[in-house]
C-alpha cells in the first residue's frame, strides 16, 4: 500500500509539473520595450470616429515589407469614404524610439497610438487589375481597418499601466454606482412614492479587435454604399 500511494503521489507532481510548464509555454512573450534605432509611422484616418491613429512600426528589419506595403497604398486616390479608413506610410521620415513610446501615451482619441518593435511580415491587400478606386479603399481597409495592422507584426511596446487602465475606471464607475444605490435606498425609506431612479454612470466604451460587426454582417460592399457623388479628396 505504501509503494502504491508514493506512485500516484509520483504521478500528480508529474501532471503539476506539465501543466505548469504547459502553461508557461502558452503565455505571451513579454515586451522587449526596444528603446533603440528609428520607426516609420502608418497612420489611418477612420470616417466613422473621425479621428486618426498613428502605428509606430521599427524600420530596421523591416525595410522590404515596408516599402512593399507602401507600393501598394500608393496605388489608391485615398479619400475617406462613409465609415471606412483611410491609410498613409511615411518612409521618408522617422523618428526615435523614445518619440514613438511618448506618441503612445497620448490620450486624445478613443483608441489609442501604438508602438511595434517586432518584425514585420509581407502584407498583401489584394488589390486587382480591374479594381476600381472604391474597390480598393475598401480591399485595404478589410486588411487594416481598426488597427488590424497587429496581426501582421509582433512585439507591441505596451506597459502594465496601460493594460490596468480600463480596470481602473470600471472600478470607479462601479463604486459611483455603488453610492448613487445608496443615496436611492435613503430617500426611499422617507417616501417611495417620490423616490427617483438612482444616476447612471456613463462608462467608455471598448472597441473590439477587428473589423466592426456592423460591418461583417453588411451584405453591400463599401463601395455600393455611396450616395451620390463625392468629391475624390486626399486626406
Amino acid at each position: 500500500m505504501t509503494t502504491s500511494t508514493e506512485e500516484n503521489n509520483d504521478i500528480v507532481k508529474t501532471n503539476d509539473i506539465s501543466i505548469e510548464e504547459t502553461d508557461k509555454t502558452n503565455d505571451e512573450p513579454e515586451p522587449s520595450h526596444n528603446m533603440e534605432g528609428r520607426y516609420v509611422a502608418l497612420l489611418e484616418t477612420n470616417g466613422e470616429e473621425n479621428e486618426q491613429w498613428y502605428y509606430f512600426i521599427r524600420y530596421e528589419g523591416n525595410e522590404t515589407n515596408l516599402q512593399y506595403l507602401q507600393d501598394q497604398l500608393e496605388k489608391v486616390d485615398w479619400y475617406v469614404l462613409d465609415d471606412l479608413s483611410t491609410f498613409d506610410l511615411d518612409l521618408e521620415h522617422s523618428v526615435c524610439a523614445q518619440t514613438a513610446k511618448e506618441m503612445t501615451k497620448l490620450e486624445l482619441n478613443t483608441n489609442w497610438n501604438r508602438k511595434f518593435d517586432g518584425k514585420l511580415q509581407k502584407i498583401t491587400l489584394g488589390f486587382k487589375k480591374k479594381d476600381k478606386n472604391d474597390k480598393m479603399i475598401t480591399r485595404a481597409f478589410d486588411m487594416l481597418g481598426y488597427g488590424q495592422i497587429e496581426d501582421f507584426i509582433d512585439d507591441e511596446d505596451i506597459d502594465p499601466e496601460d493594460l490596468a487602465g480600463s480596470d481602473e475606471e470600471s472600478s470607479e464607475s462601479e463604486s459611483d454606482d455603488t453610492e448613487n444605490d445608496s443615496d436611492s435606498d435613503d430617500s426611499a425609506s422617507d417616501s417611495d412614492s417620490t423616490r427617483s431612479p438612482p444616476k447612471k454612470t456613463k462608462q467608455k466604451k471598448e472597441r473590439e479587435k477587428g473589423i466592426p460587426p456592423a460591418l461583417l454582417t453588411d451584405t453591400r460592399p463599401g463601395w455600393a454604399k455611396a450616395k451620390g457623388k463625392k468629391n475624390r479628396k486626399k486626406v
